[in-house]
C-alpha cells in the first residue's frame, strides 16, 4: 500500500470518528480522500446584522480550516443586484458574479433583499440550503402556522387579526394571549397580553398580527437546533423575561425528535431551528426558524459544515476533492 493511499486512508478515519462524536449526529460525514471529486464553491448569503454573530462567522472560520473557504456575499452591503430578467447581464452588476451551477448557497439573513437574491441563485443553477421556497414558508408565522396545524403537530390556539383592536372581540376565557407580528424574528414585537383590558397597550399596528393562547411553560423554553440528520436541543428562560440568560443543553426526547423530524420533512429544511414550550398540557409549537445561531453548540460549525460539503458533492466538478465516508 502506497504512502498517499495510507495518508489519505488515515485522514478519512479521523474525520469519521471527529463527526461520530457528535450527539444526534448520522452515520454518514464527509471525508477528504483522493480520486474523489472536488465540490461546488460555497457561498455564504448573510446581512450586516450577522456578520459579527456567531453564525455564520463559526461556519466560516470551519470552512476555511477545511480547505474550502467560502465566498460572502452582504445583502445590505452597498449597492446590490438582484437580477431578474436577463440572469446574465452584462450592463448591470451581479452580487453572484462567478457563481457556477452547482455552486452551492447558504442563507443566513433577514433582510428582505436576501430572499430575492436566494431565488436568483437558484435560478442560476446553484443548490440552496435552505430553499427560498421554504424559507419564505417559515418566516411567514402565519402560514408556518397552518403547515404545522395541517400536518397535525402540537400548535396553540392561533388566529390571524389586521389590528390588535380586533382582539376586543375575543371572550375573556381566550386570555392570556401572545401576540407576534406575522414577520418578525428574534422576539421582535412579541407582547404578552394577559386580559382584554390590555389591548389598548398594544397601540396601532401596520403589519398583520398572530395572535397565540398563552403556554405556560414556568417562564422556560426549549429550542431545537437541527444541521441536516444532527438534533440538539437547549432550554433557557424565555428571552422575553430574561433576554440574555444562558441556555443549558437538555437531552433530546423522543417526542423533541419526533417534532423536528416533522418539521424537516413539511418544510424541507437543512439548517433550521424549532421553539417549543413545555407545559403540562404536552409539547407546543410557537416558531419554526431558518438557520439560527446554535448558541450553545460547539460541535455546531463542523456539523453544519459537513451537510454543506456532503450536499455539495452531488454536483461535484471532477478533480481532488470530497467524498462521503459510510
Amino acid at each position: 500500500m502506497s504512502t498517499t493511499h495510507t495518508t489519505s486512508t488515515r485522514a478519512a478515519r479521523r474525520g469519521r470518528a471527529r463527526l461520530a462524536s457528535i450527539p444526534g449526529s448520522g452515520p454518514r460525514a464527509a471525508a477528504r480522500v483522493a480520486g474523489a471529486h472536488r465540490p461546488g464553491r460555497i457561498w455564504i448569503l448573510t446581512d450586516r446584522r450577522y456578520l459579527d454573530q456567531r453564525m455564520p462567522r463559526a461556519l466560516t472560520d470551519w470552512l476555511a480550516r477545511a480547505g474550502h473557504a467560502p465566498r460572502l456575499v452582504v445583502a445590505d452591503d452597498g449597492p446590490v443586484f438582484s437580477h431578474i430578467s436577463p440572469l446574465a447581464d452584462p450592463v448591470v452588476p451581479s452580487a453572484w458574479s462567478g457563481l457556477e451551477p452547482g455552486d452551492l448557497v447558504v442563507a443566513r439573513s433577514r433582510h428582505p433583499l436576501a430572499l430575492a437574491l436566494l431565488d436568483e441563485a437558484a435560478a442560476r443553477g446553484a443548490q440552496t440550503i435552505n430553499p427560498p421556497q421554504a424559507v419564505n414558508r417559515v418566516r411567514d408565522k402565519a402560514t408556518c402556522a397552518v403547515a404545522l396545524a395541517r400536518r397535525g403537530l402540537p400548535v396553540p390556539r392561533t388566529i390571524i387579526v389586521q389590528q390588535p383592536a380586533d382582539l376586543l372581540e375575543l371572550p375573556d376565557s381566550a386570555f392570556p394571549i401572545v401576540v407576534k407580528p406575522v414577520y418578525g424574528d428574534n422576539a421582535r414585537g412579541v407582547q404578552i397580553v394577559p386580559s382584554r383590558d390590555r389591548i389598548r397597550d398594544l397601540g396601532h399596528s401596520e403589519e398583520l398580527l398572530l395572535a397565540q393562547a398563552y403556554v405556560d411553560a414556568e417562564g422556560y423554553d426549549v429550542k431545537l437546533y437541527i444541521a441536516g440528520d444532527h438534533v440538539w436541543a437547549t432550554r433557557r428562560p424565555s428571552p422575553l423575561l430574561a433576554p440574555d440568560a444562558d441556555a443549558v443543553r437538555v437531552p433530546v426526547t423522543p417526542a423533541l425528535r419526533a417534532i423536528a423530524e416533522a418539521c424537516r420533512a413539511e418544510f424541507g429544511l437543512r439548517l433550521f431551528g424549532v421553539d417549543v414550550l413545555e407545559s403540562d398540557e404536552g409539547l407546543s409549537i410557537v416558531d419554526v426558524n431558518d438557520f439560527p445561531n446554535y448558541t450553545g453548540l460547539e460541535e455546531a460549525p463542523e456539523a453544519i459544515g459537513g451537510v454543506l460539503l456532503s450536499a455539495a458533492m452531488r454536483d461535484a466538478r471532477p478533480d481532488v476533492g470530497w467524498s462521503l465516508a459510510a
